[in-house]
């Protein structure tokens, strides 16, 4: 089974989450894939939504989109929730399957900062989707070498071996800014790029305001 893991505070999730991640599926031939909220992001700013809450909304979110699940295994850890330390766990979890972390490329371009971001690929191979106004243009030079070091350029490579691999996705563009979403939801839009059962979530439970 190829098992594909896509980790993000999804504070909320949205249409470019799902879309692109849908897409994905169909490109990689993904069998499952999970979007794993964490519970402490140690390079950003804290969720508004509380843990649950967005466990919550990724949850209803799948039920739209046949072969997506919720994860919840960082939200279950008292770590931060490191991406190397919870692929390493996962792949002991998983190990019949071929396992694939998301990202988008912003977060490639700053992989570099990461904790222990080398190893992340020792335990599944890493899928890059295109982010509208993110070139691909990796400014740290141990990053390159790690990108030309691993890239591949067949999607199909990544089910012939349980991890190492780069590959970079030719997933559509959809530019939706999760903060400027925030920021819209306040004002509670008629239609927001979010699914409905997830807007009605946001509004019963006065999220965002």
């Amino acid at each position: 089974m190829i098992r594909a893991v896509f980790g993000g505070t999804f504070d909320p999730i949205h249409h470019g989450h799902l879309e692109t991640s849908n897409a994905l599926m169909k490109e990689l031939g993904i069998d499952r894939l999970a979007f794993m909220p964490s519970a402490i992001p140690p390079h950003r700013a804290q969720p508004e939504a509380s843990a649950k809450q967005r466990l919550d909304m990724v949850r209803l979110a799948c039920k739209d989109y046949p072969g997506f699940e919720a994860e919840d295994w960082e939200l279950k850890q008292t770590r931060p929730s490191y991406t190397a330390s919870t692929l390493a766990e996962l792949s002991e979890h998983y190990p019949g399957d071929t396992l694939i972390f998301v990202m988008g490329m912003d977060s490639l371009m700053s992989l570099n900062q990461w904790y222990q971001w080398q190893d992340i690929i020792k335990h599944a191979h890493i899928v890059v989707m295109p982010r509208s106004g993110v070139p691909f243009e990796p400014q740290d030079s141990e990053l390159k070498r790690f990108i030309e070091q691993h890239r591949v350029y067949q999607p199909g490579i990544l089910a012939n071996s349980p991890d190492g691999k780069l590959y970079i996705a030719q997933t559509p563009l959809i530019d939706i800014s999760a903060t400027e979403l925030r920021s819209q939801l306040h004002e509670r839009p008629a239609s927001p790029p979010i699914p409905t059962s997830v807007y009605e979530y946001i509004k019963t439970n006065k999220l965002y305001l």
